[in-house]
């Protein structure tokens, strides 16, 4: 097979090798819980063309965000970028794949109130809490696999911080109660990630992303943001990303979801805004708009048209998950499963006995709550 990196723009291709031995995806806790959603729906919006239609040659600059000064200690000002919608999309081509959000709150209350809260608002039970703390805070209580809650140390000033992950996204079903209870207790999102599914990979995907870039389709103030790639540029099995633009400011990362879930024939794509909140306020409309916010990041994002939904989403990346982690196990221990077979004489019961562990794999922590409906379904099928 030709490598890729013959096809890459000639800007990009000393980039490409450097950064081909990179991790597609190193982002801590979230490394852990990357579940999300999938999009399978064909539901679409016809309002902004797709940009292999556009006629012109680079994509025109557009305001993604305004400007505003924020005054400051000794009278110094702050400028604060304010994201800009596209009201033209549709809210629903992107759903929220990470969320954090800090608020004022004494720490007697973190336990007598919060807790309640995360469970009864949020459906985020807290399952352990933990002796040690969490990124400068004292304390750290965990909410299962969904995410951490974190407080105290003088250095917080009063603060509490929660973090959810994708995993635990994708048990919120009514965002529009989260952004009022976030409004109304006065609680501001450090991080916000918006994501976009393409499971066939046919309007995104790696070659179309690079394109855009090459159009000035990440064109912001009149800049064409930076572009870095990571993964497997040569062999193209393991999986692909891009970059564009910085994590501490406002990032897009574009990779092959599929692949990284193991399946190495997928296609399915996923295009992932993170944005936080050094020098730019994000508002809790984020949550009820998540489409409108992506396609208004980018001028080259517009076009989104594929409708997200939870449906089958989680149950997706479970299958996927498991028939990986199925066929790692029959690699490397198959063939001693024979040969205890035979020394047990066919006592398949034993067998399994011997080889159990407690726990599950690390890649399938995810999708935990998932497992026992994925084997009914697939039984069901089998018989039918």
């Amino acid at each position: 097979m030709e490598s890729y990196m013959s096809t890459l723009p000639r800007s990009l291709k000393e980039n490409a090798s450097a950064s081909s031995r990179l991790p597609a995806r190193q982002d801590g806790l979230a490394a852990d819980a990357d579940a999300s959603r999938l999009v399978i729906r064909d539901k679409r919006t016809d309002q902004v063309p797709h940009p292999a239609t556009v006629e012109s040659g680079n994509f025109a600059a557009v305001e993604t965000e305004t400007v505003t000064l924020q005054a400051g200690r000794n009278g110094q000002g702050t400028v604060i970028f304010n994201p800009i919608p596209a009201e033209k999309s549709s809210p629903t081509v992107a759903h929220v794949d990470w969320l954090g959000f800090t608020l004022l709150l004494s720490e007697a209350r973190v336990r007598t109130w919060l807790f309640k809260e995360l469970s009864a608002v949020f459906g985020l039970p807290v399952s352990e809490v933990k002796k040690a703390g969490w990124n400068g805070y004292t304390q750290r209580a965990e909410l299962r696999e969904f995410g951490i809650v974190a407080w105290g140390g003088k250095a917080q000033r009063g603060t509490v911080h929660v973090e959810i992950n994708g995993t635990g996204c994708g048990r919120i079903a009514d965002w529009a109660q989260i952004r009022a209870w976030g409004e109304t207790h006065h609680a501001w999102i450090t991080r916000i990630d918006l994501a976009h599914d393409d499971h066939e990979g046919a309007q995104c995907n790696a070659e179309q992303v690079l394109a855009w870039h090459e159009r000035r389709g990440f064109n912001c103030g009149g800049r064409n943001a930076k572009v870095k790639l990571a993964g497997d540029w040569h062999d193209l099995t393991d999986g692909r990303t891009i970059y564009i633009g910085t994590r501490g400011n406002k990032m897009l990362r574009c990779y092959e979801k599929g692949k990284q879930l193991g399946d190495t024939t997928s296609s399915w794509f996923r295009v992932e805004l993170e944005l936080r909140n050094k020098n730019r306020h994000l508002p809790w409309d984020m949550l009820i708009r998540p489409g409108q916010y992506l396609a208004g990041a980018y001028p080259c994002l517009a076009f989104l048209a594929l409708e997200q939904a939870k449906l089958k989403t989680t149950q997706k990346a479970t299958a996927m998950s498991l028939e990986c982690m199925t066929a790692n196990a029959s690699r490397l221990a198959g063939k001693a499963i024979n040969v205890l077979m035979k020394v047990h004489q066919g006592d398949s019961k034993k067998v399994v006995g011997l080889l159990r562990r407690e726990g599950v794999p690390k890649r399938l922590v995810p999708y935990q709550g998932h497992l026992t409906r994925h084997g009914h379904e697939r039984g069901a099928h089998e018989d039918s």
